[in-house]
């Protein structure tokens, strides 16, 4: 497996392991942390700190007993895993992969059984397709299938766009992307993302502002931006 190179930062994992993140956010770390060991440990120690943060203000005083119902309570709201009942696990439905250009590729976990939350396939400009997913946040959460030697034309962004890498890879003038790959840019960046002959890539990626086309003709599209924010 390729190294990752592109994670989240402490402080969203920080936020994620105290369950004070959005909720398009949540799932996109959620879906890194199934690829990356490294943020899964990080991981495990914010959660560790929380508990232990959780104990320590449930402590008794010189003025009465621990109240043991009130320390769960404590400690179940700082879990960063959603609580879930056996039998909901055991009837979620089976629909783990997603289709695309005759293709099947498999969804990270938490988008597993959640099919009616991601919309038909649509076509973008360079060989691009996109699938709108629903979350709980301002935010935009797309599915992004870049067929091989396609490309997105040069921008930068208005606001926050992550990426993170499902299947394949691409490229953009920063380096190349492979699986688990969490790539974070803003206004301060530019680029041209691509894919080479013979190389697809499936993206899941969170926009919170339309894109910016900054090269010659597809500064032209800028009027039509908000096709690549809905």
């Amino acid at each position: 497996m390729t190294k990752i190179a592109c994670h989240p930062s402490d402080e969203m994992l920080a936020s994620y392991a105290a369950g004070e993140i959005d909720g398009g956010l949540a799932v996109m770390i959620s879906a890194h942390l199934e690829f990356c060991p490294h943020c899964r440990a990080k991981l495990a120690k914010y959660e560790e700190q929380y508990a232990t943060q959780a104990f320590v203000s449930a402590a008794p005083d010189n003025h009465g007993d621990v109240n043991l119902d009130d320390m769960l309570e404590q400690i179940m709201a700082n879990d960063s895993i959603p609580e879930k009942s056996v039998e909901s696990l055991l009837n979620a439905p089976a629909d783990t992969h997603i289709e695309v250009a005759s293709q099947q590729f498999t969804l990270p976990q938490i988008l597993q059984g959640q099919q009616q939350k991601i919309g038909p396939w649509s076509r973008l400009p360079g060989k691009i397709q996109r699938a709108k997913v629903s979350s709980a946040s301002s935010s935009k959460m797309n599915l992004i299938y870049m067929d091989e030697s396609s490309a997105l034309p040069e921008h930068t962004h208005q606001g926050n766009e992550i990426t993170l890498v499902l299947a394949g890879s691409f490229s953009d003038e920063a380096g190349t992307y492979h699986p688990g790959d969490f790539v974070i840019q803003d206004s301060q960046h530019r680029h041209s993302p691509r894919t080479e002959a013979g190389k697809d890539c499936l993206c899941l990626t969170l926009l919170d502002a339309p894109l910016h086309f900054t090269s010659g003709f597809a500064s032209l599209l800028n009027p039509f931006s908000q096709l690549f924010f809905r």
